[in-house]
């Protein structure tokens, strides 16, 4: 921001922040620090939810937040997927009250989009919406479900940001005019990963890596767990799975146990961001199998570390992994699929190398350092700045 120049005001509002878990919730935090460094005023407007699936909240004490956030109590409404009938009344008369010449709200269909929505409606306030959706086929319910919220609050927005062109096609396709659609995708912090990858010792096993939440009906831990269990025991290779259990535990635990793989299985839980660092550095190789995925924060994280990626071919994720250059690309729920692309880069660890090295090249586009910058012109613009 250039000298004698106003700052923006601008109020982020999310479901949940860290340190509740998750991709939105990476997104939202790292975003309202880059623009807050910037020099611009921002508030975090969310709710003291910790996972929704079981529904859960944040155990006080929370440590200090880096910016002003606003935690509002949450309420388990009603049993519907997704967490879609969770309610936070003091969310939304914060998001109303709130002084702003911005506000941004994030997810599809959750309170925050409903809440920046009607403060756009009472007050006229200036409203982004990012919409973090998948890009999915879903049910005949889940569909209509998605024209009702795009006609009742994206097509009110000012502007609604998507993170890859294929979710922008999506949004048009519910009605959103195109127009005031802005395709800006996720950032990775390239600082917390060294420019060049630490050499492997030699000798170890090939260590193959997942970063997520354990939850089988997205995450795809069974397809993962019987590829793992099919690979030829040629070499020492272990699996290690880092990430909050949503019920996906139980189903490593029940594999590892079937298929004897005691020892090479290890469910690390959630880590501290330092050792989650570590653990990329010392992998070989990074696995997403999800089933759906609008895009994939960890993707980013791996390509900055070096590391190959292997990912389903859905959501946002072909924009983002290059097939066959910087990871492979496999059918969703497909084990031997699965199996074979990591047989691939197991049996010629050069192979992983080279493509590790063109991820952590392409990669340099996604940088926070370039993604906040995109933001701000944003919201600049639908402010009259």
């Amino acid at each position: 921001m250039s000298a004698g120049e106003p700052g923006v005001k601008i109020v982020e509002v999310t479901q949940r922040f860290p340190p509740a878990i998750g991709g939105v919730e990476r997104h939202v935090g790292r975003l309202s620090t880059e623009l807050a460094a910037a020099g611009h005023s921002v508030e975090v407007i969310t709710t003291d939810l910790l996972r929704d699936r079981p529904f859960a909240r944040l155990a006080p004490p929370v440590d200090p937040d880096p910016l002003p956030v606003a935690r509002h109590r949450a309420f388990p409404l009603a049993i519907v997927p997704h967490g879609l009938g969770i309610v936070a009344p003091g969310l939304v008369a914060d998001v109303l009250r709130r002084p702003a010449d911005v506000v941004h709200a994030h997810a599809f269909g959750y309170p925050p989009t409903w809440a920046g929505t009607l403060r756009k409606r009472l007050r006229g306030t200036p409203l982004v919406l990012t919409a973090h959706s998948d890009m999915g086929s879903g049910s005949s319910a889940s569909k209509t479900y998605a024209r009702v919220v795009a006609r009742s609050t994206l097509c009110q927005a000012d502007r609604v940001v998507a993170l890859t062109q294929g979710e922008r096609s999506r949004l048009t396709a519910l009605g959103v005019d195109p127009e005031r659609i802005a395709v800006i995708p996720n950032g990775v912090d390239l600082e917390e990963f060294p420019a060049a990858r630490p050499p492997r010792t030699s000798g170890g096993p090939y260590v193959i890596l997942y970063v997520g939440r354990l939850y089988p009906e997205q995450k795809g831990i069974s397809t993962l767990m019987q590829a793992f269990g099919e690979l030829p025991r040629t070499s020492a290779t272990e699996l290690r799975l880092v990430g909050e259990d949503w019920g996906g535990l139980a189903v490593v635990e029940r594999a590892t146990r079937d298929r004897a793989l005691a020892g090479s299985v290890h469910a690390l839980g959630v880590v501290p961001r330092a050792a989650l660092v570590g653990e990329m550095l010392r992998a070989d190789v990074l696995v997403l199998p999800s089933t759906f995925e609008p895009f994939g924060i960890v993707l980013l994280e791996a390509m900055a570390a070096g590391l190959p990626v292997i990912a389903s071919r859905v959501g946002g994720i072909p924009e983002i992994v290059s097939d066959g250059e910087t990871g492979i690309l496999v059918r969703p729920g497909d084990p031997a699929e699965l199996r074979d692309a990591i047989e691939r880069l197991r049996s010629d660890r050069s192979v992983g190398l080279r493509m590790g090295a063109a991820g952590r090249r392409q990669v340099e586009r996604y940088s926070w350092r370039r993604i906040g910058p995109q933001f701000l012109d944003l919201f600049r613009d639908v402010a009259g700045r």
